[in-house]
């Protein structure tokens, strides 16, 4: 059993530190580290010096989550280490993941959802998850070329074509994974990740069948998109966050080269959507947003309350669409878009947790736990560190969106 990092406690800010426009490697104080660094810091505290693996939710007070690594959170941490210039730690993320030879469909050994940091066992369950999947792959191309590492490249476009294989398809959509009920459930997020992913690795292609293939799951996968576009799955009306802030991740110039929106339409359809998502997940009163929507959390059973990961990704797609507005002639949007993001982010950073030179943003801005959809998890209470609103906090804080640019694109 590793050694814990010195207990974090909770950080207060005073508001005129958060005064001036959010911006990349932005001072907390005068003289003092900036945010990246901090937040980049924490990770490293939490890696396991053998395994590699980030422990998601460290100081977690339910035992069920202790030294668990998420391969989700261990994908985007990648990403955020590999950016800071640590290309030696991010790598290490994801030597568990990285496969020359791939396993028979049956087999699901490397592509568990979760880890024990410690062994490098699947643990809670075991399930092959398509999120967290397609997102190991594009955190291994990026990291592949940050680090003009062409194996990695290589690796990450191959288990790509190994989901694509393997996974259950509907109508041009990939189900959920590959085991029961996974493979007869269907989600409009996982199937963003996966197109997002194949929008990574197409320049990486060369011209040929295998290209033509993953051209051709990629059509196939935006029509099915297009008409799921509230959904959070096949049938599944519910309203959630990253459904609509998937939909902006992979950025302007994805719809404009792969649906049949022209420039006036494609402004028009983000308007939309963007106030459709306004209106429906930002909680009153706050710069902060919400795992679903009011109809939803009043049937859970609980208030509303602040998701910090998604609310850092509204913030990252609010930034990646300002510039396709500015370039439109429409400043002033672009401009309440950044001020937004930069809103939200600033209200992020005050639930920092600090340690010695390093912080941890939590899961969410409640004081307890509790149930983010009637069938959802128990999302962890702002007390707690978790990997996945530190990830986003990052992005945030650099600019960065993994779904759009390359890492030495942002440094």
């Amino acid at each position: 059993m590793r050694v814990k990092p010195a207990r974090l406690h909770t950080l207060v800010l005073f508001v005129t530190v958060f005064s001036a426009a959010v911006a990349g490697n932005r001072r907390v104080a005068a003289g003092e580290l900036s945010w990246s660094h901090l937040l980049s810091a924490y990770l490293l505290s939490v890696q396991h010096p053998a395994s590699g693996l980030l422990e998601s939710f460290a100081e977690s007070a339910d035992p069920a989550l202790a030294d668990v690594a998420f391969t989700y959170d261990v994908a985007a941490s990648a990403l955020v280490l590999a950016h800071a210039g640590q290309l030696d730690a991010a790598g290490r993320a994801l030597a568990l993941y990285r496969r020359d030879r791939l396993p028979p469909p049956e087999v699901f050994a490397g592509f568990n959802t979760a880890y024990d940091t410690e062994r490098s066992r699947p643990t809670l369950e075991r399930v092959c998850h398509g999120g967290p999947l397609f997102w190991t792959a594009i955190s291994l191309i990026r990291f592949g070329e940050r680090a003009r590492n062409a194996q990695a490249v290589e690796q990450g476009i191959t288990l790509l074509e190994w989901a694509v294989q393997t996974f259950p398809h509907y109508n041009g959509g990939v189900a959920m994974g590959p085991q029961e009920p996974w493979d007869a459930l269907m989600s409009v997020e996982n199937n963003w990740v996966l197109y997002a992913a194949l929008r990574v690795a197409l320049p990486h292609v060369e011209p040929g069948p295998r290209r033509e293939a993953l051209l051709g799951e990629k059509a196939s996968l935006r029509r099915w998109l297009e008409r799921h576009w509230r959904n959070r799955g096949d049938g599944d009306f519910v309203k959630a966050l990253d459904v609509y802030t998937h939909a902006l991740l992979v950025g302007p110039q994805a719809h404009l080269e792969d649906s049949l929106m022209d420039q006036r339409e494609l402004e028009a359809w983000a308007r939309g959507w963007i106030g459709e998502l306004e209106q429906l997940f930002r909680i009153p009163g706050t710069a902060r947003y919400d795992y679903t929507d009011a109809l939803e959390a009043r049937q859970v059973g609980r208030s509303r309350s602040g998701w910090l990961e998604g609310t850092e990704q509204v913030a990252v797609a609010y930034r990646t669409w300002a510039p396709f507005f500015e370039s439109a002639g429409d400043f002033a949007y672009a401009a309440w878009l950044r001020r937004t993001a930069a809103e939200a982010h600033q209200e992020v950073l005050g639930f920092a947790i600090a340690g010695d030179e390093q912080a941890a943003i939590p899961n969410t801005d409640s004081e307890i736990p509790f149930q983010t959809f009637i069938e959802g998890w128990m999302a962890r209470p702002s007390n707690e560190p978790a990997l996945n609103g530190t990830n986003w906090a990052y992005f945030s804080e650099v600019g960065y969106n993994p779904f759009t640019s390359r890492l030495e694109d942002v440094r």
